[in-house]
């Protein structure tokens, strides 16, 4: 089973999602938010995908070894 790591828009900033759950900090840069997500999980052996909301609220799948050049993906 795959587990989903959001990275989303936060009104200070980014936040992640892990599970469902929200992450109980933001963080000013989306860079910053995806660094923390993957600290985070790097105690987790199970397989996750990284997904970032773009403007018209879709989840897309982020390859989180290479960071987009911006967080507004059409």
């Amino acid at each position: 089973m795959t587990k989903y790591c959001d990275i989303v828009p936060h009104s200070a900033g980014w936040t992640y999602v892990l599970n469902g759950v929200e992450a109980d900090c933001s963080f000013h840069t989306y860079e910053l938010a995806l660094e923390a997500a993957k600290a985070q999980i790097a105690r987790d052996a199970r397989s996750r995908v990284f997904r970032l909301q773009n403007l018209k609220g879709e989840m897309l799948p982020v390859n989180a070894t290479s960071l987009p050049q911006g967080p507004c993906l059409g």
